[in-house]
């Protein structure tokens, strides 16, 4: 995945390598919005952004971690998608509607040892 910024926008650009089949792409603009002030986050946008585990293989085996951090600071935004065919080339069907998008600053966050 490649990342850059320009003001108040970010790009996203994803390739799959792997497994095939290739090319499967993802090309995306987020517009960074005003800040969600705590008192107005909804129950859907904390419980779509307030994660406390992660989630990984290591040696071929899945493993899981803590996470621990204060919650995001969110801003609305939205999302131009210039390119997308992850999905489909995964055999999964179009989205529909307008995408559901939120921007973060980030937070410091404490990992804890992964445990399998």
């Amino acid at each position: 995945m490649r990342l850059g910024g320009r003001g108040s926008e970010i790009a996203y650009l994803s390739r799959r390598r792997w497994p095939g089949p290739r090319p499967a792409t993802s090309r995306l603009r987020v517009g960074i919005g005003t800040p969600i002030a705590p008192a107005d986050v909804t129950a859907l946008e904390h419980f779509l952004t307030a994660r406390w585990m992660l989630f990984s293989n290591a040696g071929g085996r899945p493993v899981s971690a803590r996470a621990c951090h204060q919650p995001w600071p969110l801003h609305r935004a939205r999302a131009q998608i210039l390119e997308d065919n992850l999905l489909t080339t995964a055999g999964l069907p179009v989205p529909r509607g307008e995408p559901l998008v939120h921007y973060s600053p980030g937070v410091d966050v404490a990992i804890g040892r992964p445990e399998p």
